[in-house]
């Protein structure tokens, strides 16, 4: 049995345009030699266990923080109080090591995905504080959390395993805009990026 991703199914999207196709959330992306890194993760991980799989382009490659909405038409209010709660968000740049490799489970048989699991307390805390700011606001936020980067979609699940870690430094956050009816995954729009500063007083 895989790992449920409940609260997280970003994309488990029906033919067609969706009835709310702007999509809006925050991620973190990693740096461009780690999305290579694990890209080629996924692709020696599936050539090795003859899994089929539609992969996200490198460039595509994130840790999902929080879902702020799926909308039928992207309101500014709404983009508004997104930043609102972004800018809430104080702490310093923090390290997140992906050391797993699992499936979530999905309805759909021909639609898991693949995902390299992350761990790392800081980027915990990032996603619980930005759930606080955003539910003070008036947004929702997400209490279910399975910190991970999707690799590929395909019908196969695998159970969770180790993998030889991948490690990187998070600098910023972001605000992603995904317009859902272009192609299968939508077409992602980077609306903003906050950085993570080091004078910053955590100490997580």
């Amino acid at each position: 049995v895989g790992v449920m991703q409940g609260a997280f199914d970003f994309y488990r999207d029906l033919p067609g345009r969706p009835k709310h196709p702007e999509r809006m959330f925050f991620a973190l992306f990693p740096d461009g030699e780690t999305a290579i890194l694990a890209e080629r993760c996924g692709q020696l991980f599936r050539s090795q266990h003859s899994l089929p799989g539609q992969p996200l382009l490198t460039e595509r490659l994130h840790i999902s923080l929080q879902m702020v909405g799926d909308y039928k038409r992207l309101r500014g209010k709404f983009l508004f109080a997104a930043r609102q709660a972004a800018q809430a968000i104080v702490m310093r740049p923090f390290e997140v090591t992906l050391s797993g490799i699992s499936t979530f489970d999905e309805t759909r048989p021909d639609w898991h995905p693949l995902v390299l699991l992350a761990e790392g307390h800081a980027l915990r805390d990032l996603q619980r504080r930005l759930g606080v700011a955003m539910n003070g606001i008036g947004l929702h936020s997400a209490d279910d959390f399975t910190p991970h980067m999707t690799l590929s979609y395909g019908p196969n699940t695998i159970r969770p395993r180790e993998i030889e870690p991948i490690r990187f430094v998070v600098r910023e956050f972001c605000l992603v805009h995904n317009e859902r009816w272009l192609g299968r995954l939508g077409t992602y729009h980077l609306l903003e990026r906050w950085p993570l500063m080091a004078s910053a007083n955590f100490t997580g």
